[in-house]
């Protein structure tokens, strides 16, 4: 069965802190996606808490050190194959996550939809 590692989807200490703190006590943890039909590249980045009952068996779930886990759908996995996971500060002092993905081909001037 496939799956990623932590091998193949990349997370900084940063973002490991910043989502472990996001994590409530009835979040079963975070479901990264790539929705659709959105944005002017046609694609975007989904990062958002789930619960036990939004846990599906067309997941990929990835520990994270024991701390929690990301849930991935089957079928995006392989476009998050290389990826890192960051949260950062920019230049005007805003934190966020940031998703570097190198299977991209394309990203939207504002950078939040992308292409495959």
């Amino acid at each position: 069965m496939f799956g990623l590692t932590l091998k193949e989807l990349k997370i900084t200490d940063s973002a490991r802190d910043y989502l472990e703190k996001q994590i409530s006590d009835n979040a079963a943890g975070i479901r990264l996606s790539i929705l659709t039909g959105k944005g002017c590249s046609g694609n975007e980045y989904d990062i958002r808490l789930i619960t036990e009952s939004d846990v599906s068996d067309k997941d990929d779930a990835l520990d994270v050190d024991g701390r929690f886990t990301i849930y991935i759908p089957k079928g995006d996995s392989l476009r998050f194959f290389g990826t890192e996971i960051d949260y950062e500060t920019d230049s005007l002092g805003n934190k966020r996550i940031m998703i570097k993905n190198p299977n991209e081909t394309s990203r939207c001037g504002c950078g939040e939809s992308i292409g495959f």
